[in-house]
């Protein structure tokens, strides 16, 4: 087994001193825990009938969108502040009105859209646009209290989790709709694990590309870098005790597994990318999704966690075209989806 790159090491001393503790306030309500943790069943995406786009502006290579819509997400309660789901479109200039796009979700802490924007204006290059969705939870969609991605209790993060796949497979919907003739889904570290999720709830084929994926929450949160991250004493003060706290949060984050879902209909459209020495998702979680997923592809990024998401962009956009390049053109009929608003 490759040793933990030096760079998520460092990040690992960095993290366990970080204050505020996710899950500060604990576990959160029981009732909406256990319906949470239960795998959706004969699940539909929605349809996106109010979705409001802004004017474009030129930006280089990119023509850019903010854009917002109503989140469909029915699974529990998500706080008012993050009911309107928040999103940038960028589409490449010059190649037409309907290139093919890529739904790219964000890593954990990735608030804003900052980050993602480096992949997108590569991608742009190469005729590909990008939408890059907020997470509730998030930046602009932050509940009042919250003191940046630290989420205050573990239903917070199991409906975050939730709502971004239902939010992601909706807009998969709406592209669609819009006529894309191709779409895809990708997100790096926890925005791949939604992604591989969101990808296994949607019916139609498309390009999915999770990167520095997990197969759940489970590993990432008890085994890893960010297995600092939870405030143990808040989880164990009603189970007797941190360790219980630790044994029960993995029974809790495995169950929302995308090993749970049925595997994709057609595997070869999924190409997975992990770091070989990733200090924050261990190997045998990405594995297991492999297995889960048989017939899907695995190629390995050089470096660690962090540093593989900037010294493998190259890479990243190069998979993330042949995965693009597997899946047919598809189209929905527009009357399905009334247009976006201005």
């Amino acid at each position: 087994m490759n040793r933990m790159h030096w760079l998520d090491a460092l990040a690992a001393r960095l993290v366990a001193a970080r204050r505020p503790r996710f899950f500060e306030e604990g576990w959160g309500s029981s009732a909406l825990l256990e319906k949470l943790i239960r795998a959706p069943q004969g699940f539909a995406f929605p349809e996106l009938h109010e979705v409001t786009l802004g004017p474009a502006r030129r930006e280089g290579a990119l023509v850019v969108q903010e854009g917002h819509f109503p989140s469909p997400a029915a699974v529990g309660s998500l706080p008012e502040a993050c009911a309107r789901a928040r999103f940038q479109f960028l589409l490449p200039h010059g190649a037409g009105p309907l290139p093919p796009v890529c739904v790219f979700l964000a890593s954990s802490g990735d608030e804003g859209f900052g980050l993602r924007r480096f992949l997108a204006r590569r991608l742009a290059r190469e005729g590909v646009g990008a939408l890059l969705l907020e997470n509730p939870y998030y930046g602009a969609r932050r509940p009042p209290g919250q003191v940046g991605p630290a989420v205050r209790t573990v239903t917070d993060l199991l409906l975050m989790f939730r709502a971004t796949a239902v939010e992601a497979t909706a807009l998969l919907g709406w592209l669609l709709a819009r006529g894309h003739p191709k779409v895809g889904i990708s997100g790096y570290s926890m925005g791949g694990s939604i992604a591989a999720y969101a990808a296994a709830m949607f019916p139609l084929p498309v390009a999915v590309i999770p990167l520095a994926v997990a197969d759940s929450a489970a590993p990432v949160f008890t085994e890893g870098v960010l297995s600092a991250v939870p405030d143990w004493d808040a989880l164990g003060s009603a189970l007797g005790g941190p360790e219980a706290a630790r044994a029960r949060l993995a029974e809790v984050l495995a169950a929302v597994s995308t090993t749970a879902l049925p595997p994709l209909s057609q595997p070869r459209r999924a190409i997975l990318m992990a770091a070989r020495k990733d200090g924050f998702v261990p190997a045998a979680s990405t594995l297991r999704l492999l297995r889960h997923w048989r017939g899907a592809e695995l190629r390995y990024l050089p470096g660690g966690h962090l540093s593989a998401f900037v010294t493998g962009r190259g890479a990243i956009v190069r998979t993330v075209l042949e995965a693009f390049s597997r899946v047919e053109p598809l189209q929905v009929p527009p009357e399905e989806s009334p247009p976006a608003t201005a």
